[in-house]
This record gives structure tokens, sequence and C-alpha cells, in this order.
């Protein structure tokens, strides 16, 4: 079996919501472009995957797809394109090309970028509606992140979890212990990602989860795991990438989830993954991939 075509198609989604758009154009981090890739083999199945990225598609053409899957370098649209045909080739779901299935469920995350509160109820809202239990919510100095919990978690129910990040804006750690002891207090709180970027000051980092009650979590580094200056994981690559990181994050007894940015056609496959990881972790796919920002 062998890739006869593969295609790169250009969409351009809109934003679900008037608050969402002039949020996400004003941040700048995510625009309403993505690429789906379609590949083909010469037996006709047909294989989809979808990321913000462009990759280049003729490298998969002739290919067998069972030989170029596990290449994080394809890029992430076009790598899960490939696994779509493998797994069809093969007649299994994709997590049966990766590992044994250790479990049936995944939870994904809302996600949102900086707002005002208002318009973070009115997220909080919607994610309810849509049946989410948790919240990526970033945290930025130019707005009162205490104020933004306390108005959302008045709308939430009581196992409502919001996962605060903040990108390394409380800057070290003295700063992140003031303000991460006064979130301590709402209930709602799960989980403070990067409140300053541990690499930087691995002991503070110790020091911080000392000194607060919530997990501290930071984007997968190795030397973390030997500083033991995290609670856990943020973790997403290519397919070989993220296995390797989640095989070494079990290893250390650190819980993760997998963050990837892409749109609709990506999570259910990213669902398929974690069916084989063996640590427990919540799924958030982050900007356009998380419903909140496109349908």
């Amino acid at each position: 079996m062998k890739i006869v075509r593969a295609e790169r198609l250009a969409l351009d989604i809109p934003f679900y919501t008037d608050r969402v758009i002039r949020a996400m154009q004003r941040a700048q981090t995510h625009s309403e472009r993505v690429y789906v890739y379609r590949v083909v083999t010469d037996s006709d199945l047909v294989g989809y995957g979808d990321s913000l990225g462009v990759h280049d598609t003729e490298r998969v053409v002739g290919q067998n797809p069972f030989a170029v899957m596990n290449d994080d370098s394809l890029g992430l649209g076009l790598q899960l394109a490939v696994l779509d045909a493998a797994g069809q080739a093969a007649g299994v779901p994709v997590y049966a090309l990766l590992g044994d299935k250790v479990r049936d469920r995944c939870p994904i995350s809302w996600w949102d970028i900086d707002m005002s509160p208002e318009d973070w109820v009115a997220e909080a809202e919607e994610s309810i509606r849509r049946g989410y239990t948790s919240f990526k919510m970033k945290a930025r100095p130019w707005r009162d992140i205490v104020d933004q919990i306390e108005q959302v978690g008045k709308v939430v129910p009581a196992d409502y979890k919001f996962d605060v990040d903040f990108n390394g804006f409380l800057l070290h750690q003295a700063g992140a212990e003031e303000m991460l002891q006064q979130l301590d207090e709402y209930p709602n709180v799960g989980i403070y990602e990067s409140p300053f970027y541990l690499h930087r000051d691995p002991r503070g980092g110790r020091i911080l989860r000392e000194r607060v009650r919530k997990p501290i979590v930071e984007h997968f580094r190795e030397e973390y795991l030997l500083a033991d200056c995290c609670d856990g994981f943020v973790i997403g690559s290519g397919v070989t990438a993220t296995r390797h990181q989640a095989a070494l994050a079990a290893t250390f007894n650190k819980p993760f989830w997998i963050q990837q940015v892409a749109q609709v056609l990506a999570p259910p496959l990213w669902c398929n993954w974690v069916r084989c990881f063996p640590m427990p972790g919540c799924l958030i796919s982050p900007a356009t991939s998380c419903g909140n920002t496109t349908y």
C-alpha cells in the first residue's frame, strides 16, 4: 500500500462569537486559518488531519503510511492524516497502532485568551451548556485575575475546575507565591500553569510547590523531572515525541495533558492517543480546537 496523493486545503473558519473575535484579534495568538490535510492511498483509503501549520505534502507521496506514520518531522496535520489512513488500512482505531488501551474516556477542556470578567462568565456558561467541566484561562497582569476567578466562580458548579495559565507573567517565585496563595482560597481553581518559567529557577519552583496548595504544571522538559520542581506537565508535539514525553512523565509519576492547536478533525485522534497513555491526564486543546472559538 502506498500514498498516491496528498493535498493541503486552506480554510478560514470564523471564531464562533463576537466576544471571542474581539479578544483573539486583539491577542493575535491564533488566527482563523486552518489547514486540512488529505492523503489518498492506492487502495482508495482517505485519511484526514488538520493543524495551523503548513507542511510539505509531497514528502508522503509514494510512501507506505505505516513506514512514515511515526515521523514527527512531517508536521502534525499531515502526520494525523497518515495515521488516519494507516488505521483504516489495519482495520483498527489509531490508538491500537500506538499501544495497548488503558482507558475508555478522556476529558477535553475549554480554553480562552484573557478577557473581561463578564466575557469569561459568558464563556464559562457556554462551556457548561456544551458539557465541559474545566476551563483553561489565560491570566494576564493587565487584568485582575482574582476578580475574574471570583466572578466566573459564581456561575460554575462546585466541581468545575480552572487551569489558570500565567505564561510566566508572575516572573519569579516570590511574586508567584503571593498571587497563588490568594487563588488557593477559591475552590474552583484546580491547577496553576507556568506561574513563572521554571527553567530559570528550578529551586524557586520547588519552594513554590511547598508554599501553595494547588498543583503547579509546566510545559514538558526533562530537566524539570530531575529538578522535581512541578507537579505535572503540558505535553504535545508529534506522535513519537508525545509518546516519549508521556512515558517519562509516567515513570516519574507526573500526570499530564496533551495540548495541541488545530480545529475539528484532530481532537478525536488525540483522544485515541490518550487511550494508550499510562498516566491519567486531561486533554486540553487550546485556541481554535477547543470548541470555544470556532463552533
